[in-house]
């Protein structure tokens, strides 16, 4: 960031931690997203303030506007040659902009930085909670879960294959059975 101090773009009171990938001003944890880029098979990760993730979401949302205007014309011209096949493509047009405008509308999903921090450290509480449980006990607890809801023989199958999963990709035995628990923790029930 160079040798002055930034401010948060929105939040002058707060320092900023990074600049916005889009507009280029510097932003606070709370306000820069980390935005997912897919495109033709290569990927990004880009950081970028609420007004630019904005931007982004409604770019989306009108192409999906204009691919559906374009069918809809497309439609009509096609229902003068075959009505239910012009009637079919002109829906899916219509289909295409009620979507697009939903989208348009819809709330910025991309998780800001302090979100994320925020997640990490609840990850190395769960963590640390599972390094203090006795293995035994670990194990016994999943055990009696899989048994319970889906019977002896198949409960136990379940757990030992989930187990050797990992234990395939070099993971100790140990560790396993506390990523299987944690990952059962993590589980909505």
């Amino acid at each position: 960031m160079g040798g002055g101090t930034y401010r948060c773009f929105s939040h002058p009171e707060r320092l900023a931690i990074g600049k916005c990938n889009d507009c280029g001003e510097s932003f606070c944890g709370d306000c820069l997203h980390v935005y997912k880029l897919s495109t033709e098979g290569a990927r990004a990760i880009l950081y970028l303030c609420p007004k630019c993730l904005r931007k982004r979401y409604v770019e989306k949302a009108v192409g999906l506007i204009y691919f559906g205007v374009i069918f809809l014309l497309f439609g009509v011209f096609a229902a003068l040659v075959s009505i239910p096949i012009g009637v079919l493509i002109a829906l899916i047009g219509v289909g295409s902009m009620i979507y697009g405008s939903m989208k348009r509308e819809e709330t910025l999903g991309e998780l800001t930085i302090a979100e994320l921090q925020a997640e990490k450290e609840k990850r190395k509480v769960e963590l640390a909670t599972v390094k203090e449980i006795d293995l035994e006990e670990i194990y016994s607890e999943l055990l009696t879960q899989y048994v319970n809801r889906w019977g002896t023989q198949t409960g136990i199958e379940l757990l030992e294959s989930e187990i050797m999963a990992y234990t395939r990709h070099g993971v100790s035995f140990q560790e396993a059975v506390k990523k299987v628990y944690q990952r059962q923790i993590k589980k909505p029930t």
